[in-house]
């Protein structure tokens, strides 16, 4: 490393790693630093062998980890390290290493070491790789979340989907966090993992005995009956208003049904598409205010009570408001009524949209089925009760069985041990299958070792019983051998027990299907 005015200052210099295999296992390195050339460096030492002396006290390059060596973290080749010297005027001695920096979590499993300047001052022109979270800390692909450690938890992170998880009452062992991580792809967990989990728990929950309550919630229903009240003038100041008042059918669909029409549904509702009508209308012409709201709140009544009298108003076919077909119905302002009146945004300085948003407010308010009732304008009737008008969507109500729960200040651990397959060996024993051998198994047990053709682990071990459902069968046996009868002596037991009714045919069922439900061929022991 040449030392000059420019680093003179310099504690970390940059370097990448060419070889990483060392013969003692210690960690070492054989590193380049970024502003020197390889073969430059080697020219230095006098009598070099390249076959011989990498690796020896003639090497160089050696740099050793500055981070204990029981704290195991070897870079790859290529990849980036910060190196350091205990003293920058005698380098090519007494030199360290330690991990540089990746650009994202992503690309731990390998990274060029120039993306790995990412992050460092000279890491501007190098693209930014799409991150995990937004920039107010929230996930921007949900199952992202878990799949890397989160601030305030200690870590150890493997290259890949594996990890292990230190939090402050809770450790996790996983492998197969994800099915793959990729560069630059946000990561999505995989529910198919392997794990250790040991919880610690401050608080216990329990669980009471069931109890019934009564729910209750929409019965989506499709709305019958539309009636549209529509005011041509609302920017008028002469209290004379034109208009119409109309009873419509619907067309049945997910957009009209009780749960889905709401007040402002009629703007994304047409004549023809989603409505068929008038079936029946009357016209409004040059009526004050009252008397425009007396007729809509007639007609509406009128419709309710399956009989509308209304002074020279003829219907065009008593079945349109034959109770049996009018409920549930709603009464909405017409599209443009509503969106000439319905204005949310501050009125800009124009008179007519002043009057027009104040009369819609007025014949919104007044608008109604009946004085008392507080809904207006727009609103749903699903019924009529002793002429008096059900009001809202319709519910339903669900009787559900519950089992209460609390917590209690009692603290409990877990332990859970969770995979697709899981095995709990021991070497000291041999089943009537034979001994399983785990020599050479040190650093893991690879995955022929378990499917082995020649009896592997899986072939070794014998599934596991879930003892409730072994219970149930046990005393089902028990049940017809203490019911059973004879109608003779020297001939088989009549199959149905005597007294508790426990058949034969049942334990024989049982018994075909003990495979899959008595015994969990995923859990094996040995």
């Amino acid at each position: 490393m040449k030392i000059n005015d420019e680093n003179k200052y310099q504690i970390i210099f940059p370097g990448y790693v060419i070889d990483n295999n060392d013969p003692m296992m210690l960690g070492r390195l054989r590193v380049v630093p970024e502003t020197e050339v390889y073969e430059d460096i080697i020219k230095s030492v006098v009598d070099w062998n390249e076959s011989l002396d990498k690796w020896t006290s003639k090497d160089p390059i050696i740099f050793l980890p500055l981070i204990p060596y029981y704290i195991y973290q070897v870079p790859k080749i290529n990849e980036y390290v910060h190196i350091i010297y205990m003293n920058k005027k005698f380098t090519l001695q007494n030199q360290f290493y330690i991990q540089g920096p990746f650009s994202s979590p992503t690309l731990s499993p390998f990274e060029y070491y120039q993306g790995s300047k990412k992050y460092l001052a000279i890491g501007d022109r190098i693209s930014q790789n799409k991150p995990i979270k937004d920039q107010s800390g929230q996930y921007i692909e949900k199952k992202s979340l878990g799949v890397f450690p989160e601030p305030g938890d200690n870590a150890l992170l493997g290259r890949g989907n594996s990890d292990v998880i230190v939090k402050e009452n809770e450790v996790l062992v996983r492998s197969g966090k994800v099915r793959e991580l990729l560069p630059n792809i946000t990561p999505n967990e995989n529910p198919l993992r392997s794990f250790l989990q040991l919880s610690y728990f401050s608080q216990t929950k329990l669980i009471g005995d069931p109890q019934l309550f009564l729910t209750f919630q929409d019965d989506a229903q499709i709305v019958k009956k539309v009636i549209i009240w529509d005011i041509i003038n609302l920017e008028n100041t002469q209290n004379v208003f034109n208009g119409s008042v109309g009873l419509y059918n619907t067309v049945p669909s997910t957009k009209v049904n009780t749960t889905n029409f709401k007040s402002d549904s009629i703007k994304n509702l047409s004549i023809g598409t989603d409505l068929v009508g008038p079936i029946e209308k009357i016209e409004i012409e040059n009526l004050n205010f009252n008397d425009t709201v007396n007729l809509i709140n007639n007609f509406i009544l009128g419709v309710f009570k399956s009989k509308i009298d209304i002074s020279g108003f003829t219907l065009n076919n008593q079945q349109n408001i034959s109770s049996d077909s009018i409920f549930p119905f709603v009464v909405t302002p017409s599209q443009i009524t509503y969106k000439i009146g319905n204005l949310s945004e501050p009125l800009p300085p124009d008179q007519n949209l002043f009057n027009q948003n104040k009369n819609y407010q007025e014949f919104y308010s007044k608008i109604k089925i009946t004085p008392n009732i507080k809904e207006s304008g727009f609103f749903m009737v699903n019924g009529n009760q002793g002429d008096n008008p059900l009001m809202g969507p319709p519910i339903k109500g669900n009787l559900e069985r519950v089992r209460p729960e609390k917590y209690v200040q009692s603290p409990i651990s877990y332990a859970v041990l969770g995979g697709q397959k899981v095995y709990f060996l021991s070497q000291d024993s041999s089943g009537p299958k034979g001994t399983i051998s785990l020599s050479d198994t040190l650093y893991g047990i690879p995955q022929d070792k378990f499917i082995s053709s020649n009896k592997g682990i899986q072939d070794l071990t014998y599934p596991s019983v879930r003892g409730d459902l072994m219970i149930q069968l046990i005393r089902k046996i028990f049940a017809y051998v203490t019911g059973h009868v004879h109608a003779e002596a020297t001939i088989p037991p009549v199959p149905i027990a005597s007294g508790n009714g426990q058949s034969v045919d049942e334990i024989n069922t049982l018994l075909n299907e003990a495979d899959s439900t008595i015994l969990n061929q995923n859990i094996r022991i040995n």
